[in-house]
């Protein structure tokens, strides 16, 4: 397949050449540098630059540097169809990855890949959680663990054969990427590489073990506890009551405020380990003095709830769980904050518009460069997200969200066409997510707005599953 450079080189270029600054001549602009740091479980407001309790001061540099998204979302709240999302650029309906495992779809367009073509040196460190190989979709290097796992002494592939990685998981995988970066630099090439951080999801214990300093950085009894912690659902779908992110969540002692705080704390150490990790690769870009010539991208794969209405965990369709942090860096970009609906499936389209190639028509998503550079007509005004394989004890889900309203429709797992259950929320008023406003007649038109969208959705990229 070939590829087409798109605008942005001769963007470049004319900038070079209206440069203030005399110069003796202005080659060809080079591709940048890619890195794409991707976090495990982290919730849109476990950053300092939203809640001043979080310590996460390698994070915070990239904010200070580059564009914060305050609306990010996943478009399926869970491990594998977030990656095949960023991965592909495509909704999970069409790349064939709505759970955990499944494996990216043949004709699905794959982001390494493109890049790889275009000239890109690949490389893959850390969490993989598709059924591809990493090498099968276009990375060059790859050093990897499977799914989730112990925080130390991990089972890892690397060079194609198991080993241990001794220490702590991603202060491993860091300096591996660190080593990559290294070598890259000495070559003509220019580089990708895409980072995931095991934690803070939990490991196979289910708690975080962070190490005492991180701990020692929260007082749990300081901590907040959601305000729908104690939420009977009175206004959800009744099946949650007896899910499984409320019994587990009942199972970690969510009825009492005080495990909801030490839990927290624990995450949030986690958060702050993982924070340090990521400062190692920020500190070697920085070092080989390829911070003029690197986007940096960060984004967590999904959220977290912990104790958000009674629950823990994520896929359901509540702001806790949808939502999560993006920041964008890049030469020339300038710092602050964007509110627009953003989602991971625009990741795709933007790195390729970063290394001048156009993104397939295949992509769902659009490219960020617009909002970078201030320019938002025409930018989407709602999306839908798309839950439609049962999974961690869910039904199927669909919802869409503009910037003030929520409609969430819940289906019957064997029904898949049967709507069950409607929730409407008004974001605006009610941030929370407590006052379910799907049969109040005064919000009759935004309900038949919302799922008319869903309904359109539902039928551009069906699914084979309910």
């Amino acid at each position: 397949m070939s590829v087409k450079r798109s605008a942005l080189h001769a963007v470049t270029l004319l900038l070079c050449l209206l440069t203030i600054a005399p110069v003796a001549g202005c080659a060809e602009p080079e591709s940048p540098n890619i890195v794409f740091l991707f976090t495990d479980d982290q919730r849109f407001d476990a950053l300092n630059a939203v809640d001043s309790v979080m310590h996460t001061p390698n994070l915070d540099r990239l904010v200070q540097r580059g564009v914060r998204f305050a609306n990010a979302f996943a478009t399926l709240s869970i491990c594998s169809p977030s990656r095949a999302a960023v991965m592909s650029g495509q909704y999970g309906s069409v790349n064939g990855v709505t759970t955990l495992g499944q494996r990216l779809s043949d004709a699905s367009p794959k982001l390494p890949a493109l890049l790889r073509e275009a000239g890109y040196r690949t490389g893959m460190m850390g969490k993989w959680h598709l059924g591809n190989k990493p090498q099968s979709i276009g990375f060059d290097e790859a050093i990897y663990f499977m799914s989730n796992g112990t925080y130390y002494n991990r089972k890892i592939i690397r060079d194609g054969e198991p080993q241990t990685a001794p220490g702590y998981i991603d202060d491993y995988m860091a300096d591996r990427s660190v080593e990559f970066i290294e070598r890259a630099a000495r070559d003509s090439k220019p580089f990708f590489l895409w980072f995931c951080t095991q934690l803070p999801h939990m490991d196979h214990r289910h708690d975080w073990p962070a190490q005492p300093q991180y701990l020692d950085l929260y007082d749990p009894a300081k901590l907040c506890v959601p305000p729908t912690w104690d939420d009977d659902l009175s206004t959800k779908p009744p099946y949650l009551k007896n899910a499984r992110s409320r019994t587990q969540a009942l199972s970690y002692g969510y009825d009492k405020k005080p495990n909801i705080q030490r839990h927290r704390q624990r995450y949030q150490a986690a958060i702050s380990q993982a924070d340090e990790a990521i400062g190692r690769v920020i500190d070697a870009i920085d070092r080989l003095k390829l911070t003029e010539r690197t986007v940096f991208i960060v984004m967590g794969d999904n959220g977290w709830m912990i104790g958000d209405h009674g629950f823990t965990s994520k896929v359901l369709a509540y702001e806790p769980s949808m939502r999560v942090p993006m920041i964008i860096t890049a030469p020339g970009i300038k710092p602050g904050v964007d509110e627009h609906l953003v989602l991971n499936i625009d990741l795709t389209p933007t790195m390729l518009d970063f290394a001048g190639v156009s993104a397939p028509d295949l992509m769902h998503g659009k490219s960020l460069m617009p909002l970078l550079r201030g320019n938002s007509a025409g930018w989407r005004d709602a999306f839908v997200y798309e839950a439609p394989t049962p999974c961690l004890g869910s039904h199927p889900i669909y919802a869409a969200r503009n910037q003030r309203w929520k409609l969430i429709q819940t289906y019957d797992p064997k029904q898949p066409d049967r709507i069950t259950y409607r929730e409407l929320y008004d974001l605006e008023n009610d941030p929370d997510e407590m006052n379910n406003r799907a049969d109040d007649p005064d919000a009759s038109a935004i309900v038949k707005e919302l799922a008319a969208r869903i309904a359109a959705h539902r039928k551009t990229y069906p699914t084979s599953t309910p």
